[in-house]
This record gives C-alpha cells, structure tokens and sequence, in this order.
C-alpha cells in the first residue's frame, strides 16, 4: 500500500468511527437535550480520539412506569471522508442510572455520504422503565460498520471516555 492510500484508509477509518458520532451538533429539537464528551475509536487501521457533541431526546418524559420510551440522538461532523462512504450502521449502548440501573441499543443506519461531505448519524432505541424515579442517560459504547470506496466493510468500535456526562434525564412517574 502506497503512502497517499494508507493516508487515504486511515481518514476514512477516522470517518466511519465518526459516522455514529460528530463534532458539532445540529440545532437540537424542542426539549432535546444536548451534550459532549469523547470517545476512544479502533478499527483494523488504528486507534483515534474524537470529541463528540449531540442531541438526545426520551418521549415521552416524563414516561410512566412499564411503558415504553423512545430515545433518539442526532449528531453532525464538521469532518469528511476523502472517499465515498457506500452506507453505514451504528449501534450505541446507552448506560441509564438513578432509579435504576439499565442498558438499552439504540441503532441506525443510513445511505451513501459523497466524498468530502459532513457525515450525520441520527440512532433510536426504546427502553421501558420500571421503577418511579429520575433516570439518566449516557453513552455508551459504540460499533459502527461501513461500507467504504475501494475498502468494503470497515468496523470500528468506540468506548467512551470518562467523565461521560448525561446526555438525556427522564422523569419515570406510577
């Protein structure tokens, strides 16, 4: 592999670990809560630190007990791939505690990202709470697997880093 390729492969590895994540957040929608935190990537081409900034919103909040909430987070990068990102899925844990303690998937995909243009990820999950109580939400760990110009399949996983802050609180009521 010439020196300009692995250059190439190792910015659309950073991409695809930032295709479920990103560095600048779109306007967050009414009653979304917004955050930012850092995360650790790997993928076959390496290891890369990125900051994260996002969206997160529960519906509905507050819920009630044993009935299902739906979350959503958004997120925009300001960084492009040099290459064309053929499709891309994202699953992210989401870590919840308060009243309970819990963990659900949130997942996503989406379509073709054109070279050197910003890469969005928008993933969901729904949780049902059982306990009355405030709960928080914060990310968790993340796989996100895309389908790259010239590489194919690309994997990468990331861990947050702490402190990780809540990116959403809901109100659990009987």
């Amino acid at each position: 592999m010439n020196i300009s390729l692995g250059r190439r492969a190792a910015t659309a590895a950073t991409v695809i670990a930032l295709g479920g994540l990103g560095v600048v957040a779109a306007q967050a929608p009414a009653g979304a809560s917004t955050f930012s935190t850092s995360y650790t990537c790997n993928s076959i081409l390496g290891t890369q630190s990125i900051s994260v900034n996002g969206t997160a919103t529960a519906t509905p909040n507050p819920a009630k007990v044993n009935t299902s909430v739906h979350a959503t987070v958004h997120v925009v990068t300001t960084l492009s791939s040099p290459l064309t990102i053929n499709s891309w899925s994202a699953t992210l844990t989401a870590d919840v505690s308060g009243a309970q303690t819990a963990s659900f998937n949130l997942t996503g995909s989406g379509g073709s990202i054109p070279a050197n243009q910003p890469v969005t990820a928008d993933v969901a999950g729904n949780w049902t709470p059982t306990a009355v109580g405030t709960d928080q939400f914060q990310g968790g760990n993340l796989s996100i697997k895309a389908n790259v110009a010239i590489f194919g399949n690309i994997t990468a996983t990331c861990t947050p880093n702490s402190p990780r802050p809540v990116a959403e609180t809901l109100t659990v009521t009987s």
